[in-house]
């Protein structure tokens, strides 16, 4: 099932290289316009019910690495689309650091050098890396900070920053048909005939690097549901094979609801309440704004929930403030669907400085 889930690398190749000449600069300019439409969570579709292909979140194992650090990075994606399950490609590019501005687009230049290196067969600058599947490493350039500019600002913390993309295809990953305008990178199903939105997903991540500080992800070691602790299907990389539940008897661990024939309305179905199990020690002081600002604030963290079916009382909920420091009222409620059957649950834990956990547990509609 996992080996379904990476690119044909050579068709990639292949693809690439019988397009026309600045394919491979189209190539680039579609990952990074893609980001933009897609590159926060705030942007995905609302999550009260997942019914396409969804990327829910990508977390780096050093979310601010250091100088000469390898960096793996993971992507939690779900196929809600009812042609689900199908198989799924997950791709990605690196190599793009400290571009001008600091802006994504910046690395336009840097990924199209890599990308025609790969289209004539040559190997690809220094840096520039290219993967397939749920995981992927990246390295972080010696110099990646010395060589920047010296700021006029004496207060600013020296650093460097690196953007990963990305792309999930339903399919196979190509460059889009001549002539079409817009997003040239495409996906392409088993019969050749393009996906749409709702089998495409692409975006980025980046990694700000500094010489003296580090962050780590959230910690989460279990899950709450409905005031009771029910086994979670998976935590953090355990996820990415896609396990099944940890049991299949309900009150022994499985959560398990009536189904509501209001179908997840929040003013006719019961209200479940539900939250992660995560420590209140879990925000760490922002050391950086400490250093260059005098501040002694916390990282700001929240939660996103996802859910196959049903409905949240809300999908995204506060877990600490910069100024406040944690905030014990992060859970919220779900709404049961009226089809019977087993449901999906994720919570992912955000903060403000790359870090990201997340949990999956398996709601039984009764």
């Amino acid at each position: 099932m996992f080996a379904k889930r990476h690119i044909d690398t050579s068709k990639l190749q292949e693809r690439v290289s019988s397009a026309r000449r600045g394919t491979s600069l189209g190539l680039c300019l579609a990952v990074a316009t893609g980001a933009l439409s897609i590159g926060c969570g705030a942007e995905f579709d609302p999550p009260s019910e997942i019914n396409s292909l969804r990327v829910l979140a990508v977390q780096k194992d050093k979310p601010y690495p250091q100088p000469g650090d390898d960096v793996n990075v993971s992507m939690l994606w779900y196929d809600g689309s009812d042609e689900a399950p199908r198989p799924v490609q997950v791709t990605w590019f690196s190599g793009c650091f400290n571009p001008p501005g600091d802006f994504y687009y910046g690395c336009y230049e840097a990924l199209a050098k890599g990308l025609a290196a790969v289209d004539a067969g040559q190997a690809p600058p220094p840096g520039f890396g290219f993967g397939t599947g749920n995981q992927f490493t990246f390295s972080v350039p010696d110099d990646i900070i010395s060589s920047r500019p010296v700021s006029k600002d004496p207060d600013l913390i020296p650093y460097g920053l690196a953007y990963v993309f990305f792309a999930a295809c339903a399919g196979e990953l190509g460059p889009a048909p001549e002539g079409q305008e817009g997003f040239p990178l495409a996906c392409f199903g088993a019969d050749g005939k393009q996906v749409g939105a709702e089998g495409f997903v692409a975006g980025y991540t980046g990694a700000y690097v500094y010489d003296d500080f580090s962050n780590a992800n959230p910690v989460i070691t279990g899950f709450e549901f409905d005031d009771k602790v029910v086994l979670p299907d998976c935590i953090g990389d355990a996820c990415l094979a896609d396990p099944p539940p940890p049991t299949d008897v309900c009150g022994e661990g499985l959560a398990c609801v009536p189904a509501c024939e209001a179908d997840g309305d929040q003013q006719d179905c019961p209200e479940i309440k539900i939250r992660p199990l995560i420590s209140s020690d879990v925000a760490e002081l922002d050391d950086v704004a400490a250093a260059s600002e005098g501040r002694k604030v916390t990282e700001q963290m929240w939660i996103n929930y996802y859910a196959e079916k049903g409905d949240f009382k809300s999908a995204v909920r506060l877990l600490a403030d910069a100024q406040k420091g944690f905030n014990s009222d992060y859970g919220t409620s779900f709404y049961a669907p009226k089809e019977p059957g087993d449901y999906k649950l994720w919570a992912v834990a955000h903060d403000n400085r790359g870090g990201t956990e997340w949990v999956r547990i398996t709601v039984r509609v009764q």
